[in-house]
């Protein structure tokens, strides 16, 4: 009884001494640290810390967390194919804002950039009904446009679809026709006989003061093209550049 009490008082002795700022045993001082610490923990709803604390809760929520990415990457996916559908209506600003929703799970998709460059360059257009023409506004979607199919490229540098919008945005859009000219190059490496960029080629080449390449391109789609009104459209055009060449 009497050693009892003698550790009794070693203990509130040691107890005075941590609230005064005295030196106890290392042992007491770490054991009330810790005490402290769980219990503070505890009341904050804070996560565990030590290895058994974490086994217990992976083991109780274990499951929850698999739930939980489950159901994220369903909405993922849910994101990435309403963006596709929105592209394939032309709801291109709903279309836009599902890709960026989508590339927030998705950030190295190149069919992702693509839907979104595809969409900025649509929105582009509608700037133009602004009032004041909404210059300032179509810069920025074309801007927007370029960075999502640079984007798309460099993850996939076969990605055709890409280089394509890309191409079209620069000859068409920005009537940057040099910048064009190698991407579509690097498309029809890879689809030869793909009419409508050869198309935008041969528009680019003219455009670029290359007359010769552009009226061989044409030939290109006259010998190729299995659309009579294609073929059609491809010589008037060609006809029209002999005719600046050797006429004038």
């Amino acid at each position: 009884m009497r050693i009892s009490v003698t550790a009794g008082k070693l203990t509130a002795v040691c107890l005075i001494g941590l609230v005064l700022g005295g030196s106890c045993a290392k042992k007491d001082d770490s054991l009330l640290s810790t005490m402290f610490d769980i219990e503070a923990r505890s009341m904050k709803g804070a996560p565990p810390s030590t290895v058994e604390e974490l086994r217990a809760a992976i083991a109780q929520y274990g499951d929850e967390v698999e739930k939980t990415v489950t159901a994220h990457e369903r909405v993922a996916s849910y994101w990435r194919l309403l963006a596709a559908k929105y592209m394939e209506r032309g709801l291109f600003g709903e279309a836009y804002e599902a890709a960026l929703k989508a590339l927030s799970f998705y950030p190295t998709n190149s069919g992702l950039y693509y839907v979104a460059g595809l969409s900025a360059a649509f929105l582009s257009r509608t700037a133009l009904a602004e009032y004041g023409g909404g210059q300032t506004t179509r810069e920025g979607w074309l801007k927007a446009s370029e960075g999502a199919y640079k984007e798309s490229i460099r993850l996939d540098e076969r990605n055709t679809r890409s280089l394509y919008g890309l191409a079209v945005v620069y000859s068409f859009e920005l009537e940057d026709h040099e910048a064009a000219i190698p991407l579509l190059e690097r498309m029809l490496g890879i689809d030869t006989m793909n009419i409508d960029a050869l198309f935008v080629y041969a528009r680019s080449l003219y455009g670029a003061g290359r007359m010769q390449d552009a009226v061989d391109a044409y030939d290109r789609i006259i010998a190729g093209s299995r659309i009579e009104e294609k073929r059609d459209q491809a010589a008037a055009n060609k006809k029209q550049i002999l005719d600046e060449l050797y006429v004038n």
